[in-house]
């Protein structure tokens, strides 16, 4: 199975830092769809602030409460996002909050 020259230990050390890799990845893209996830608040601003004296089915109304829908789980994104890094964190020592940094 394994070569007499080979410890187990260096096994799973490689495994962990794989491991720890797509995790970061993996965090990193969550963190971008998180904030990717304002743009269409962003974007529903241009007409105005105020929408109220539009009529309740006006597709600009519409389109803010979809906006404001779709941000309201960010907080929950943002959880995972840190549950994620603390557990990196538990697993090699590092939060790696920023993946391409070693």
């Amino acid at each position: 199975m394994f070569s007499p020259g080979w410890s187990t230990g260096g096994c799973i050390s490689i495994v962990k830092s794989r491991f720890s890799n797509i995790m970061a990845w993996s965090n990193f893209l969550l963190l971008s769809a998180a904030v990717l996830k304002f743009v269409p608040l962003i974007y529903s601003f241009r007409p105005g602030l105020d929408l109220g004296t539009l009529p309740a089915d006006d597709p600009l109304r519409m389109q803010r409460i979809w906006a404001i829908d779709l941000v309201s789980d960010t907080g929950y994104l943002l959880l995972i996002w840190f549950i994620l890094g603390m557990l990196n964190y538990r697993l090699v020592g590092r939060y790696r909050w920023l993946p391409w940094r070693k």
